[in-house]
C-alpha cells in the first residue's frame, strides 16, 4: 500500500499541474503536441486530432509538450501562428501560470470537500471563565451566549475568538444572552504572547474565556480531609450536587464554596482486567461535611479537601527536567516562583516565556502519614531534537510533567449556508497555507531555518505512507499541502521551472527582442545547475534522515 500511496500522491499532483498547462493552451488555441501520463516508453498511445495522448511505463506524474516551448519547430509543421513562442505575452504568461494555478485549485477543491462534510461548529458560548481575567472582571459567566461584538452578529466560536485575538488593547462591546435575558458587557482584551514548545510564537488578544468548560474532575490529596472521609478520590467525576446537575468545574467550586453539607453523586472509573485502556464507570454517592477553620488572622475558611484535578501531575517523562527535579505523578502544582497558578495552560506559557531560566515549582503531595506536605523543586527546561511521525527533526522545549485534564464538550450549532462556508474556508485555508510556505521558503533562503528542512523522494515516500495509513481524509489533506508546495516551487525564478519562463519573458521584454538559442541554452544551464544542487541537497538530507 505504501507504494500505491506514493504513486497516487506524485501521479495526481504532477498530472494536475501539467493538466493546467494543457487546458490553458487548448483554450488559447496553442497547439499541444502530446499529453503523457507517466514517463518512458509508451504503453498506450492514441492520437486524437492533433494531440497524442499516451500512458508511459513509469507512472510518476506526466508531462505536456506544447509547440514552441522547448524548440521552435512550428515552421516545419506549418503552425507558426499556433506556436507558444508566437503568442502575445499575456497568453504565454497564462499558460505558464496555469500549472501552479491548477495545483492551488486542487488544494481548494480538497479543502472544499473536507469543510463541506462539516455540519456543525462550536457555538459562541462561553465554556469557562478564568479567575482574575478581563472576562471575569467584566462580569462574563460560563454559559453566556455571545450574540454580537461591536454591533456585528456572532454565531460561531471562531468568530468570537478571532475578534478577541485581533483586538488587544481595544475595548469591545459584547451583547450576551444569559437565562433568556440580553446583557451588555464591555471588556478590553489584554495582549499576550502564545508560545508553542517547537519555538513558534504569536501575539494576540485574550480575555480569559474558554470554549470547552473544564470537566468537573476532582483531586484529593489529604487522606484525612472531609472529601477523603466521604470516600472521594482523585479522578472522580462529579455528576450532581444536592440534586442539581453539574456541567463543569466552575459549578463544583461555586456550590462547595457555600460551606454547608452537600450530597454529591459522582462517577469513578474502574479498570477492566486485561483491558488497561477501558474503564467501567461506577456511580457513587458522597455525604460531604466541610470543616470550618480559622487562620492566625482570624479569617474563617471552609475546607473540603477537594482540589481542581487540572493541576495534578498525571505523568512524568523519565529523564526529563521534571523527573530530575523530583516531580511525581499525583503531585499538585500550586505555584511557580511563588506566584499561584490555577491553570495548566498558564503554567505552560510561563515556563516557555523564559526557557533558560531555573524555575521554582511548588507542589503538594500526600506524605507518609496521609497528610499533605509542600515541596519546592528547581526545574530548568532543556531543548531536545526528536523525529515526528513523518521523520522530520523537530526541536522542542522539554518540561516533562503532564496533566490529564479533560474538557467537557462545548455547545455546537448547525452551520448556516454550508456551501458558502465550505468555499470561504477552502479559499482561506489555501491562502493561509501559501503564506506560511512562502514564509518558510524565505526563511530557508535567508538562512534563518536549516537547509535540513528540505526533503527529496524518500521524504515524499514517507509522507505518503504515514498519511495514507492514517486514512483517506488525512491523505487528501496532505495531498492539498504538497500540491500547494509544488505550485510554489514551480514559481521559483529558475529556468526549467515555470518561474524561469517568466524570467526569460522579462529579459526579452527589457531587450525588446527574443533571446538567441545560444543565450537560452546558457540560461537553462544555470537553472539546471541550481536545480541539481537543490536536488543533491534534498537527497543528502534523505540519506541522513532515513538511512544513517
Amino acid at each position: 500500500m505504501s507504494v500505491l500511496y506514493f504513486l497516487l500522491l506524485v501521479g495526481v499532483l504532477v498530472v494536475i499541474h501539467e493538466l493546467g498547462h494543457f487546458v490553458a493552451a487548448k483554450l488559447l488555441d496553442v497547439k499541444v503536441l502530446r499529453f503523457s501520463f507517466g514517463y518512458g516508453r509508451p504503453l498506450v498511445r492514441v492520437k486524437l486530432r492533433e494531440t497524442e495522448y499516451q500512458v508511459g511505463v513509469f507512472p510518476l506524474g506526466g508531462y505536456v509538450r506544447i509547440l514552441g516551448v522547448e524548440d521552435d519547430d512550428a515552421a516545419a509543421t506549418g503552425d507558426a501562428g499556433r506556436s507558444f513562442a508566437a503568442r502575445p505575452l499575456w497568453q504565454r504568461l497564462t499558460i505558464v501560470f496555469a500549472g501552479p494555478a491548477a495545483n492551488f485549485l486542487l488544494a481548494i477543491v480538497i479543502y472544499f470537500v473536507f469543510f463541506a462534510g462539516h455540519t456543525e461548529l462550536p457555538a459562541a458560548v462561553v465554556g469557562d471563565v478564568l479567575e482574575d481575567s478581563p472576562a471575569a472582571r467584566a462580569g462574563i459567566e460560563p454559559g453566556d451566549t455571545v450574540l454580537a461584538i461591536d454591533g456585528n452578529g456572532v454565531r460561531y466560536w471562531e468568530e468570537l475568538e478571532g475578534a478577541i485575538q485581533r483586538s488587544a488593547g481595544k475595548e469591545l462591546h459584547l451583547r450576551l444572552e444569559r437565562g433568556g435575558k440580553v446583557l451588555e458587557k464591555y471588556v478590553v482584551p489584554i495582549e499576550e504572547v502564545v508560545r508553542r514548545r517547537d519555538g513558534e510564537a504569536r501575539t494576540q488578544g485574550r480575555i480569559g474565556i474558554t470554549r470547552a468548560p473544564f470537566a468537573p474532575l476532582v483531586g484529593v490529596l489529604d487522606t484525612q480531609s472531609p472529601a477523603a472521609r466521604a470516600g472521594m478520590a482523585t479522578g472522580d467525576l462529579v455528576i450532581s450536587i444536592d440534586g442539581q446537575p453539574i456541567a463543569n468545574w466552575g459549578e463544583v467550586a461555586s456550590k462547595l464554596g457555600r460551606g454547608r453539607r452537600t450530597n454529591i453523586v459522582y462517577f469513578r472509573g474502574t479498570e477492566l482486567p486485561g483491558l488497561p485502556h477501558v474503564h467501567l464507570l461506577e456511580a457513587r454517592f458522597a455525604d460531604l461535611v466541610p470543616e470550618h477553620r480559622v487562620d492566625p488572622k482570624l479569617k474563617r475558611t471552609t475546607y473540603t479537601g477537594i482540589e481542581r484535578a487540572e493541576m495534578f501531575v498525571a505523568d512524568v517523562t523519565a529523564g526529563s527536567p521534571a523527573d530530575v527535579a523530583g516531580l511525581k505523578p499525583g503531585d499538585l502544582i500550586t505555584a511557580l516562583d511563588g506566584q499561584p497558578v490555577s491553570h495548566w495552560l498558564a503554567l505552560d506559557q510561563k515556563l516557555q516565556s523564559d526557557p533558560a531560566r531555573t524555575w521554582a515549582i511548588t507542589v503538594q503531595r500526600t506524605d507518609a502519614k496521609g497528610g499533605v506536605e509542600t515541596r519546592t523543586a528547581q526545574v530548568t527546561q532543556v531543548r531536545r531534537k526528536e523525529l515526528d511521525a513523518y521523520g522530520h527533526t523537530v526541536e522542542r522545549l522539554v518540561f516533562g510533567a503532564h496533566n490529564d485534564a479533560q474538557r467537557s464538550p462545548g455547545k455546537m450549532v448547525p452551520i448556516e449556508g454550508r456551501f458558502s462556508y465550505a468555499v470561504s474556508k477552502a479559499v482561506h485555508r489555501t491562502g493561509e497555507t501559501i503564506g506560511m510556505m512562502v514564509g518558510g521558503l524565505l526563511s530557508i533562503l535567508g538562512g534563518d531555518s536549516p537547509s535540513e528542512s528540505l526533503g527529496g523522494p524518500v521524504m515524499m515516500y514517507k509522507v505518503a505512507t504515514v498519511s495514507g495509513s492514517q486514512g483517506w481524509e488525512t491523505f487528501a489533506l496532505m495531498m492539498a499541502l504538497i500540491s500547494i508546495n509544488l505550485g510554489l516551487i514551480n514559481l521559483l525564478p529558475l529556468p526549467v521551472l515555470d518561474g524561469g519562463h517568466v524570467v526569460v519573458f522579462a529579459i526579452e521584454a527589457v531587450r525588446r527582442r527574443p533571446l538567441t538559442p545560444h543565450a537560452r541554452e546558457r540560461v537553462q544551464l544555470v537553472g539546471l545547475i541550481v536545480v541539481a544542487a537543490i536536488t543533491v541537497l534534498a537527497l543528502k538530507n534523505d540519506v541522513m534522515r532515513y538511512f544513517l
